[in-house]
């Protein structure tokens, strides 16, 4: 399933500062639990803007890449 929904979006799709523009992660918008194959909820991201994403939660969230994780 993530090689092609990254086939299907090659784009990152946070194009945050220092991003390399190939998505190459899916990150679970929210959480990896019970959402963990809900395609709805992934998020195409370079390894960069991925690891931004983890590291800022709050802002992550008010810029809408995640969600409360419930």
């Amino acid at each position: 399933m993530r090689i092609q929904f990254l086939t299907d979006k090659p784009v990152c799709q946070a194009n945050l500062p220092n991003c390399t523009s190939v998505a190459t992660d899916v990150h679970h918008k929210a959480g990896r639990g019970r959402n963990y194959l809900v395609i709805d909820t992934w998020f195409a991201a370079c390894r960069s803007c991925h690891s931004w994403i983890e590291e800022h939660p709050i802002e992550a969230r008010e810029a809408g890449y995640s969600t409360t994780k419930l």
